[in-house]
């Protein structure tokens, strides 16, 4: 009784609680991504936290997060975030449609095109972590961007969906209603008939955006690979496809990536799937920097025509 009034308190305010989860992450990367002379403790903090693999050469001197300036876990463990966000997004899936499910009729075209294609980019990234690329020994990333990236996989899904479903799939989530009869999925061909001219326009968009981002990582595992024949494991310059353009090509593909999926969600109409690009953009505009800078530092011949992000722009 008491799980069933704390699930349906948390419904009732969740649309609020991801708002601001999306608002406080955006400021926090904001605020370390622009030059700003105030508050430059919380600014090292969010760098800090946001330290990962080559990166952790650049973290801040000063010990800001006191006992937890130190606290690291394996690269590897991305795939956790895969691994989490691709069960929990079929999870949501399910209960979305099952019988009984909170979902309007009118918007279950749009509910299902961006599950699905969510459901194809964290499967791609679980496959791409796990078998693709390949972390040097002793490469870590920090924890607090580890829970963060676990909370992150467990909101992307709830939040492209329409804020009426909370309420209702907190109930059905405590009394376990959506589990005892399988989903009802739309036909393929009925979805893409029911979805709007912008919501295609995004499915495309976020193909694109996965594909740039596949063959980014593809040409990083190619020069893990002959680096490793050659009895070698330091960083070297990637070259090809769109690193001729810019340092983090796979992060431009997930910014791309996003750009889509905040079309399709609710046909672009989606405040949190917004919030979320932003943070998106933000987040890996302050990581691409970064990673542009450490490469300049330790490459003299590194191609100066190179942006960090952005082709031409940043």
């Amino acid at each position: 009784m008491v799980l069933e009034q704390g699930l349906a308190l948390l419904g009732q305010h969740f649309e609020h609680l991801l708002l601001l989860y999306w608002g406080l992450a955006t400021f926090a990367s904001t605020v370390a991504l622009l030059p700003v002379a105030w508050a430059p403790r919380f600014r090292a903090a969010v760098q800090l936290s946001a330290c990962r693999g080559k990166l952790m050469d650049l973290r801040p001197s000063t010990r800001v997060l006191g006992p937890l300036s130190d606290w690291t876990v394996p690269q590897a463990w991305f795939s956790h975030f895969y691994a989490l966000g691709a069960t929990w997004n079929a999870m949501v899936a399910w209960m979305m449609f099952a019988p009984g499910s909170p979902l309007p009729k009118g918007q279950r075209a749009s509910a299902a095109l961006a599950l699905a294609l969510l459901q194809l980019h964290l499967c791609r990234r679980w496959v791409e972590t796990v078998g693709l690329l390949s972390y040097p020994p002793g490469a870590r990333m920090h924890g607090i961007a580890y829970v963060f990236g676990m909370s992150y996989y467990v909101l992307v899904s709830l939040s492209v969906l329409p804020p009426v479903v909370y309420p209702a799939l907190a109930t059905l989530a405590a009394r376990r209603l959506a589990w005892r009869a399988p989903p009802q999925l739309p036909h393929p061909g009925w979805l893409l008939a029911q979805a709007s001219w912008l919501q295609l326009a995004g499915a495309a968009i976020f193909l694109l955006g996965n594909a740039l981002q596949c063959h980014s990582h593809w040409l990083l595992a190619a020069l893990g690979r002959r680096g490793k024949s050659r009895g070698k494991q330091a960083y070297r310059i990637p070259r090809g496809g769109a690193f001729e353009l810019v340092s983090c090509p796979h992060y431009l593909g997930e910014v791309v990536t996003y750009a889509g999926l905040a079309l399709v969600a609710c046909a672009g109409l989606r405040a949190t799937a917004w919030l979320m690009l932003l943070w998106v953009v933000t987040n890996l505009s302050l990581a691409a920097g970064m990673t542009h800078r450490w490469y300049c530092e330790h490459f003299k011949t590194y191609p100066r025509c190179r942006r960090a992000l952005f082709p031409y722009v940043f």
